[in-house]
């Protein structure tokens, strides 16, 4: 994590978005495109461990059902 943002994987590189559309029935090999552009971003496995390599489930975040939620 830089500046206190993720980045990597779950920033679109088309669009600088955070907004992934995630099938409520996931699983590790299942395609993630951007919500907004609809572009792949990656397979779910890989962005779910980029994501925890930047901090994010011991950090401030953690995904909750698909969303970047802050912890309080």
């Amino acid at each position: 994590m830089s500046d206190g943002y993720l980045n990597h994987q779950l920033e679109c590189p088309f669009c600088a978005t955070v907004r992934l559309r995630i099938p409520d029935d996931a699983g590790p090999d299942t395609a993630i495109t951007c919500s907004d552009c609809g572009q792949f971003l990656g397979l779910w496995d890989d962005l779910q461990t980029d994501f925890a390599r930047q901090g994010g489930t011991n950090g401030i975040f953690r995904i909750d059902k698909g969303r970047i939620k802050r912890l309080a």
